[in-house]
C-alpha cells in the first residue's frame, strides 16, 4: 500500500487479531499499529510464557499425530455472548460467514511459537492500545502490563463503559480516537 499510494500505512488488529497487526510493525512499510482488545502480542514475555506448552517436545510430537485434525472451537473457547455484553451475540456472529470458528492446533500455536524480527521491546514505530473498561476477556490492568512491555511510543487509551468489541459498539469514539492518533504520527 505505501508503495501504491505512498501514504503511511497503520495495521489495525481486534482481539485476535492483534497478533498480526503487531507482528507486522517490523516491516520496513508499516509506520504504526492499532491495538484493540487483547494481549496476544508474540513476543512480549506474557504470551512467551502462556505459550511455552507449545514450544515443547510433546506438543511437536501430539502435532505431528493429529496433523490438522486437532481443532480448537472458538465458539466453545470463548463466551461471545459475555465478551460481547448482551444475550445473542454469538448467534449474531455466526451470520457472519467472514468468522473464523476453528483453528487447527498447530495454526493456534503459532501465535505462541512466534518471534518476531524485531524483539517486541525493541520497538521504535508508534502503538495506539486501546481496551474496553469493561472488557472480560482482556482486563484493562493486564493490557496495560502487555502495552507496557512494547518498546517505542505506545499510547494507551481506555474506553469508559465498553467491552471487548470497540469497532463495533463505540464505533464513532474508536473511530475518532484511531484518526486523530493517526495524524499525530504523520
Amino acid at each position: 500500500m505505501k508503495n501504491l499510494t505512498g501514504l503511511p500505512v497503520f495495521t489495525l488488529g481486534s482481539s485476535l487479531g492483534v497478533a498480526a497487526a503487531i507482528s507486522s510493525i517490523s516491516h520496513a512499510d508499516v509506520t504504526g499499529a492499532v491495538l484493540m482488545g487483547s494481549t496476544v502480542v508474540p513476543g512480549h514475555p506474557m504470551l512467551q510464557a502462556m505459550g511455552a506448552p507449545f514450544r515443547s517436545d510433546e506438543w511437536k510430537q501430539a502435532v505431528a499425530l493429529l496433523r490438522r485434525a486437532g481443532k480448537l472451537d472458538i465458539g466453545r473457547f470463548f463466551n461471545f455472548d459475555e465478551d460481547y455484553g448482551y444475550k445473542g451475540a454469538l448467534d449474531q456472529k455466526k451470520a457472519d460467514p467472514w468468522n473464523t470458528w476453528d483453528y487447527d492446533l498447530e495454526s493456534w500455536a503459532s501465535l505462541f511459537q512466534y518471534d518476531p524480527p524485531v524483539p517486541i521491546s525493541e520497538n521504535t514505530k508508534p502503538v495506539l492500545y486501546t481496551v474496553g473498561e469493561n472488557d472480560p476477556t482482556f482486563p484493562v490492568d493486564v493490557v496495560k502490563m502487555v502495552a507496557d512491555g512494547i518498546g517505542g511510543p505506545v499510547d494507551f487509551e481506555v474506553f469508559k463503559d465498553a467491552g471487548h468489541q470497540l469497532m463495533l459498539f463505540h464505533t464513532a469514539d474508536f473511530s475518532n480516537t484511531v484518526h486523530e492518533w493517526a495524524l499525530k504520527q504523520i
